[in-house]
């Protein structure tokens, strides 16, 4: 018999150890999913978190596993109390972003489910005035709003994004490429080849290994700084976080540089896991000359670089940024939403709003 239950999780390692076995079993689970990703992240989480697991076992067997935190009352009155599925409420800690965010287990069991799932997690907190998923699956976020349904609550869409994809295998990542896109690539790479030979490569973590990253931390920073905003990595809980991550998984974490001449022109921050890279930041150096594409330029040669390498896939995540939409294709879409209570902060609150 299939029984879902929601505990507080009082010892940290044991629940790793929980979720590296059923992921293991797993066929279709992300990186994001991955023991790795988890530990570091409950490593970087502060050890008063009040965290809870979620799981539906059948018999001795754990089928699907799940957590969320519930944050203390932000202050008397209209303020909130939430729940936040596998995130934190913690900026510092939420700038960690996972993205293809669901319950980990096989695709039938959590289509059979996630709806049972999510509304235990609603019962075991009724003093939650909402809950927060971020960057949902498709089908859990469809599962989200079923839930809300179930129960009566609200359900806010905060935001829906969409994947793009470049798919490395034969020629269909050139055929995907509209022909003044690579007009404008190529043409790039040939200003780029008046400063010298375009050099590109992969390190992994070791003794080369940080001085690219404080060449992509310096470049990204750089980036938002022209915008009048702060980089994520003036953040010290998510360079923590990274720097657990990659002593983790070495093998799984990647810098792909691109070099013209002695110039650094851009550096990428990717993800190996299976048949599938997927480049979760990067660092440009933008220069006053908008013929240069460092960023077009950097990710063609990276998905070309990978395709020779034998991956399936090029994956460029959430966001709908020029360059992604431009090289790759729509894959999925990831969703942002709350689920809201009606209780009477919420009544007011939304009577505010509007």
């Amino acid at each position: 018999m299939r029984e879902i239950s929601v505990t507080p999780i009082t010892d940290r390692a044991q629940f790793l150890a929980e979720w590296t076995v059923l992921y293991s079993e797993q066929q279709n689970a992300s990186f994001f999913q991955s023991p790795a990703w988890l530990k570091a992240w409950l490593e970087t989480a502060d050890s008063q978190l009040d965290l809870y697991k979620v799981a539906s076992s059948n018999g001795s067997i754990t089928e699907l596993l799940g957590f969320f935190v519930v944050t203390p009352r932000r202050y008397a009155g209209l303020g909130q109390q939430e729940a936040w599925f596998q995130d934190s409420g913690n900026q510092a800690l939420d700038a960690i972003y996972g993205e293809y965010v669901d319950f980990l287990g096989a695709d039938d069991v959590l289509a059979a489910k996630r709806i049972a799932a999510i509304n235990a997690m609603m019962k075991a907190a009724p003093q939650a005035d909402s809950f927060v998923f971020r960057n949902v699956t498709a089908e859990m976020a469809e599962a989200v709003k079923n839930a809300a349904d179930t129960f009566g609550w609200q359900t806010r869409i905060l935001r829906e994004q969409s994947v793009f994809v470049c798919e490395l295998i034969g020629a269909a990542f050139e055929q995907n490429l509209s022909k003044s896109l690579l007009t404008k690539i190529n043409r790039s790479i040939r200003l780029y080849e008046e400063r010298g030979p375009i050099d590109c490569r992969v390190i992994k973590p070791g003794a080369d290994f940080m001085q690219p990253w404080r060449t992509m931390t310096e470049l990204h920073a750089q980036g938002w700084r022209d915008r009048g905003e702060k980089s994520v990595f003036e953040n010290g809980t998510l360079n923590a976080f990274h720097e657990r991550l990659r002593d983790a998984v070495p093998q799984d974490v990647h810098l792909f540089e691109a070099r013209a001449g002695e110039q650094t022109i851009a550096v990428l921050y990717n993800f190996v896991h299976g048949d599938r890279v997927l480049n979760y930041q990067c660092g440009f150096l933008y220069e006053n000359d908008n013929r240069l594409a460092p960023g077009f330029v950097a990710h063609y040669l990276a998905a070309q670089h990978y395709r020779q390498e034998g991956f399936r896939i090029y994956d460029l995540l959430a966001g709908d940024a020029e360059y992604k939409q431009r090289l790759g294709k729509q894959q999925s879409t990831l969703t942002s939403l709350v689920l809201e209570q009606p209780t009477w902060r919420n009544k007011i609150r939304k009577m505010l709003r509007h």
